[in-house]
């Protein structure tokens, strides 16, 4: 039952944290606002694939150490939310958060790949 809590909250962290840059990307550039829109879309797709063959019926330490790591994205994004609440927006912010949400990304990957390894 753990393994399914655990597999369940890194897929939805990861969905969190693969659209949080939309909201910093509206009213900014084209181009960020693009990049934003593409990281959501394949945040979509990544997450709705993994929920489906990443399970797993044992979970291993890299299952936790994903789950850390993503937690900590989130935290880091909310951290900018109340950044951009409190100085408004900014070009900074949105950059951070994309490349927040690609780190995540290629994490989830390798929990998804791992999961079929281990």
């Amino acid at each position: 039952m753990i393994e399914f809590g655990v597999d369940l909250l890194i897929n939805f962290i990861t969905f969190g944290v693969c659209f949080l840059p939309l909201y910093f990307a509206e009213k900014s550039r084209p181009l960020f606002e693009n990049i934003a829109v593409t990281m959501a879309f394949i945040g979509l797709l990544g997450v709705g694939t993994g929920i489906f063959i990443s399970s797993s019926e044992e979970i291993s330490t890299y299952a936790y150490i994903i789950l850390i790591v993503q937690i900590c994205a989130l935290s880091i994004n909310g951290i900018l939310i109340l950044w951009k609440k409190r100085f408004g927006n900014n070009k900074f912010l949105v950059i951070i958060s994309i490349l927040i949400s690609i780190v995540s990304m290629i994490l989830y990957i390798y929990y998804v790949v791992a999961s079929f390894i281990y």
